[in-house]
Protein backbone atom coordinates (compact mmCIF):
# COMPACT_ATOMS: atom_id res chain seq x y z
CA UNK A 1 0.00 0.00 0.00
CA UNK A 2 1.49 3.47 -1.12
CA UNK A 3 0.41 6.52 0.69
CA UNK A 4 0.07 9.52 -1.37
CA UNK A 5 0.54 12.98 0.09
CA UNK A 6 -1.20 16.51 -1.16
CA UNK A 7 0.27 19.14 1.10
CA UNK A 8 -1.78 21.97 -0.01
CA UNK A 9 -5.48 20.70 -1.22
CA UNK A 10 -6.46 23.71 -2.41
CA UNK A 11 -3.70 24.94 -4.37
CA UNK A 12 -3.69 21.25 -5.86
CA UNK A 13 -7.33 21.74 -7.16
CA UNK A 14 -6.73 25.07 -8.56
CA UNK A 15 -3.31 24.84 -10.23
CA UNK A 16 -3.29 20.95 -11.49
CA UNK A 17 -6.80 19.50 -11.55
CA UNK A 18 -8.76 22.37 -12.55
CA UNK A 19 -6.44 23.15 -15.65
CA UNK A 20 -6.26 19.44 -16.72
CA UNK A 21 -10.10 19.12 -16.22
CA UNK A 22 -11.10 22.12 -18.52
CA UNK A 23 -10.16 20.19 -21.27
CA UNK A 24 -11.23 16.69 -20.32
CA UNK A 25 -13.57 14.44 -17.75
CA UNK A 26 -10.68 12.00 -17.12
CA UNK A 27 -7.42 11.79 -17.36
CA UNK A 28 -3.89 10.16 -16.17
CA UNK A 29 -2.25 11.36 -13.10
CA UNK A 30 1.39 10.55 -12.61
CA UNK A 31 2.77 10.43 -9.28
CA UNK A 32 6.42 10.71 -9.04
CA UNK A 33 9.29 11.33 -6.53
CA UNK A 34 9.15 15.19 -6.53
CA UNK A 35 6.37 15.62 -9.09
CA UNK A 36 2.65 15.42 -10.09
CA UNK A 37 1.92 15.36 -13.76
CA UNK A 38 -0.79 15.34 -16.61
CA UNK A 39 -1.86 16.29 -19.75
CA UNK A 40 -4.62 16.59 -21.29
CA UNK A 41 -6.44 17.72 -24.64
CA UNK A 42 -9.59 19.07 -26.21
CA UNK A 43 -11.81 16.48 -28.54
CA UNK A 44 -10.10 18.09 -31.91
CA UNK A 45 -6.82 17.89 -30.65
CA UNK A 46 -6.23 21.81 -31.31
CA UNK A 47 -5.55 22.71 -27.34
CA UNK A 48 -3.00 20.48 -25.38
CA UNK A 49 -2.63 21.21 -21.15
CA UNK A 50 0.52 19.83 -19.78
CA UNK A 51 0.30 20.70 -15.99
CA UNK A 52 2.79 19.69 -13.39
CA UNK A 53 2.74 20.09 -9.65
CA UNK A 54 6.04 20.12 -7.53
CA UNK A 55 5.16 17.93 -4.31
CA UNK A 56 7.75 15.03 -2.68
CA UNK A 57 5.71 12.14 -2.48
CA UNK A 58 7.65 8.58 -0.98
CA UNK A 59 7.62 6.55 -4.29
CA UNK A 60 10.30 4.80 -5.89
CA UNK A 61 8.79 4.47 -9.27
CA UNK A 62 5.92 6.14 -11.21
CA UNK A 63 2.21 5.43 -10.55
CA UNK A 64 -0.37 5.75 -12.24
CA UNK A 65 -3.83 7.15 -11.20
CA UNK A 66 -6.39 6.87 -13.92
CA UNK A 67 -9.09 9.68 -12.42
CA UNK A 68 -12.35 8.26 -14.24
CA UNK A 69 -14.05 11.63 -13.65
CA UNK A 70 -11.61 14.61 -11.96
CA UNK A 71 -14.72 17.08 -11.45
CA UNK A 72 -16.01 14.00 -8.82
CA UNK A 73 -12.25 13.74 -7.49
CA UNK A 74 -12.13 17.58 -6.93
CA UNK A 75 -15.68 17.43 -5.20
CA UNK A 76 -14.60 14.89 -2.81
CA UNK A 77 -11.26 16.12 -2.01
CA UNK A 78 -13.31 19.48 -1.14
CA UNK A 79 -15.16 17.85 1.39
CA UNK A 80 -11.75 16.36 3.38
CA UNK A 81 -10.83 19.06 6.43
CA UNK A 82 -7.50 20.57 6.18
CA UNK A 83 -5.54 21.17 3.51
CA UNK A 84 -3.37 17.94 3.91
CA UNK A 85 -3.87 15.09 2.61
CA UNK A 86 -2.87 11.53 2.55
CA UNK A 87 -4.12 9.08 0.13
CA UNK A 88 -3.51 5.56 0.31
CA UNK A 89 -3.25 3.76 -3.31
CA UNK A 90 -4.88 0.50 -3.59
CA UNK A 91 -4.07 -0.50 -7.34
CA UNK A 92 -7.95 0.11 -7.86
CA UNK A 93 -8.81 3.23 -5.90
CA UNK A 94 -7.64 5.72 -3.99
CA UNK A 95 -8.49 6.30 -0.09
CA UNK A 96 -8.80 8.81 2.83
CA UNK A 97 -9.63 8.01 6.48
CA UNK A 98 -9.16 10.59 9.35
CA UNK A 99 -11.24 10.94 12.54
CA UNK A 100 -14.08 12.84 11.64
CA UNK A 101 -14.47 11.37 7.35
CA UNK A 102 -13.41 8.91 4.81
CA UNK A 103 -13.84 8.24 1.04
CA UNK A 104 -12.43 5.74 -1.36
CA UNK A 105 -12.68 6.76 -4.99
CA UNK A 106 -12.42 3.86 -7.91
CA UNK A 107 -9.80 4.02 -10.83
CA UNK A 108 -10.27 3.15 -13.76
CA UNK A 109 -7.54 -0.29 -15.50
CA UNK A 110 -4.62 1.25 -17.11
CA UNK A 111 -4.99 1.55 -20.97
CA UNK A 112 -8.74 2.36 -20.74
CA UNK A 113 -7.71 6.15 -20.65
CA UNK A 114 -5.40 7.11 -23.63
CA UNK A 115 -2.92 10.37 -23.16
CA UNK A 116 -2.24 12.84 -25.70
CA UNK A 117 0.19 11.53 -28.15
CA UNK A 118 2.24 14.16 -27.99
CA UNK A 119 5.84 14.72 -27.47
CA UNK A 120 6.25 17.90 -25.08
CA UNK A 121 9.99 18.08 -25.41
CA UNK A 122 9.57 17.61 -29.14
CA UNK A 123 7.15 20.99 -29.22
CA UNK A 124 8.97 22.90 -26.91
CA UNK A 125 12.35 22.08 -29.31
CA UNK A 126 10.56 24.21 -32.01
CA UNK A 127 11.80 28.09 -32.82
CA UNK A 128 9.82 30.52 -31.54
CA UNK A 129 10.89 33.96 -32.80
CA UNK A 130 7.86 35.78 -31.52
CA UNK A 131 7.49 36.14 -28.24
CA UNK A 132 6.02 38.63 -25.21
CA UNK A 133 4.48 38.68 -21.67
CA UNK A 134 0.78 38.39 -20.61
CA UNK A 135 0.13 39.96 -16.66
CA UNK A 136 -3.26 38.52 -15.22
CA UNK A 137 -4.64 42.12 -15.10
CA UNK A 138 -4.46 42.01 -18.93
CA UNK A 139 -6.06 38.50 -19.27
CA UNK A 140 -8.57 40.03 -17.24
CA UNK A 141 -9.64 42.95 -19.20
CA UNK A 142 -10.16 40.37 -22.35
CA UNK A 143 -12.43 38.50 -20.73
CA UNK A 144 -14.55 41.44 -19.91
CA UNK A 145 -14.12 42.96 -23.49
CA UNK A 146 -15.35 39.37 -24.97
CA UNK A 147 -19.05 40.25 -23.05
CA UNK A 148 -19.41 42.67 -25.73
CA UNK A 149 -17.67 40.95 -28.82
CA UNK A 150 -20.32 37.49 -28.49
CA UNK A 151 -20.82 36.99 -31.90
CA UNK A 152 -16.62 36.10 -32.25
CA UNK A 153 -14.41 33.23 -30.52
CA UNK A 154 -11.11 34.83 -32.37
CA UNK A 155 -8.39 36.63 -30.64
CA UNK A 156 -5.68 38.28 -33.18
CA UNK A 157 -2.21 39.11 -32.03
CA UNK A 158 0.00 41.78 -33.56
CA UNK A 159 2.72 44.38 -33.06
CA UNK A 160 2.17 48.27 -33.65
CA UNK A 161 4.60 51.04 -32.31
CA UNK A 162 6.77 48.22 -30.52
CA UNK A 163 4.26 46.69 -28.23
CA UNK A 164 1.74 43.99 -28.72
CA UNK A 165 -1.75 44.47 -29.11
CA UNK A 166 -4.70 42.25 -29.76
CA UNK A 167 -8.08 42.65 -31.06
CA UNK A 168 -11.16 40.66 -30.67
CA UNK A 169 -13.15 40.28 -33.95
CA UNK A 170 -13.48 38.06 -36.84
CA UNK A 171 -11.43 39.20 -40.08
CA UNK A 172 -13.55 36.50 -42.24
CA UNK A 173 -17.26 38.07 -41.09
CA UNK A 174 -18.73 40.86 -42.25
CA UNK A 175 -20.08 43.79 -39.70
CA UNK A 176 -18.81 42.16 -36.80
CA UNK A 177 -18.29 43.99 -33.48
CA UNK A 178 -14.75 44.45 -32.59
CA UNK A 179 -12.61 45.23 -29.53
CA UNK A 180 -8.38 46.23 -29.11
CA UNK A 181 -6.25 47.03 -26.86
CA UNK A 182 -2.78 46.93 -26.17
CA UNK A 183 -1.56 43.37 -24.39
CA UNK A 184 2.24 44.58 -23.47
CA UNK A 185 4.75 46.98 -23.95
CA UNK A 186 7.39 44.79 -25.33
CA UNK A 187 8.03 41.75 -27.18
CA UNK A 188 11.59 39.70 -28.31
CA UNK A 189 12.16 38.33 -32.01
CA UNK A 190 10.47 39.62 -34.94
CA UNK A 191 7.23 42.11 -35.28
CA UNK A 192 4.57 40.33 -36.85
CA UNK A 193 2.61 43.49 -38.60
CA UNK A 194 0.19 40.87 -39.67
CA UNK A 195 -2.18 39.30 -37.43
CA UNK A 196 -1.80 36.40 -35.18
CA UNK A 197 -5.40 34.47 -35.05
CA UNK A 198 -6.81 32.34 -31.93
CA UNK A 199 -9.03 30.78 -30.25
CA UNK A 200 -10.27 32.86 -27.70
CA UNK A 201 -11.08 29.89 -25.84
CA UNK A 202 -7.32 29.63 -24.96
CA UNK A 203 -7.59 32.93 -23.20
CA UNK A 204 -10.74 32.17 -21.57
CA UNK A 205 -9.15 29.28 -19.65
CA UNK A 206 -6.15 30.70 -18.81
CA UNK A 207 -8.27 33.24 -17.35
CA UNK A 208 -9.30 30.37 -14.43
CA UNK A 209 -5.40 29.85 -13.47
CA UNK A 210 -4.23 31.61 -10.85
CA UNK A 211 -0.68 32.80 -12.37
CA UNK A 212 2.33 34.85 -11.38
CA UNK A 213 4.14 34.88 -14.90
CA UNK A 214 2.79 34.21 -18.65
CA UNK A 215 5.25 34.04 -21.63
CA UNK A 216 3.61 33.68 -24.58
CA UNK A 217 5.77 32.06 -27.40
CA UNK A 218 4.76 32.17 -31.20
CA UNK A 219 6.00 29.88 -34.16
CA UNK A 220 4.35 32.23 -37.46
CA UNK A 221 5.47 29.74 -40.14
CA UNK A 222 3.98 26.61 -38.21
CA UNK A 223 0.86 28.88 -36.50
CA UNK A 224 1.75 27.25 -32.98
CA UNK A 225 1.30 29.08 -29.84
CA UNK A 226 2.73 27.77 -26.51
CA UNK A 227 1.90 29.43 -23.32
CA UNK A 228 3.94 28.89 -20.76
CA UNK A 229 2.48 29.93 -16.85
CA UNK A 230 4.67 30.10 -13.79
CA UNK A 231 1.73 29.18 -10.72
CA UNK A 232 4.22 28.60 -7.78
CA UNK A 233 3.62 24.90 -7.21
CA UNK A 234 2.65 24.47 -10.73
CA UNK A 235 3.83 24.84 -13.90
CA UNK A 236 1.23 24.74 -17.04
CA UNK A 237 2.49 24.73 -20.67
CA UNK A 238 -0.85 24.93 -23.18
CA UNK A 239 -0.15 24.08 -26.55
CA UNK A 240 -2.82 25.63 -29.24
CA UNK A 241 -2.81 25.62 -33.04
CA UNK A 242 -3.95 28.48 -34.58
CA UNK A 243 -6.61 29.85 -37.30
CA UNK A 244 -5.95 31.20 -40.04
CA UNK A 245 -7.53 34.16 -41.17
Amino acid sequence: MTQIKITNKTDFINSFLSPIGKLTENAVLKVREKEFTATSSSSDGTLIVNCTYKQPNNVTETIYLNIPDLNRLIKVLGCVYGDDIELKFNNNNIEHRSGVMGFKFHLLEDGIIEPPAVDLNKIKSIEFPFRFTLKPDVVNQLIKASTFTTETNKIYFYTEDNCVHATLTDKQRHNIDSYSQQISDKYKGESTENPLALSFETIRIISTIRFEDLTVLVNPTLNVFLFQLNCGSANITIISSGFVG
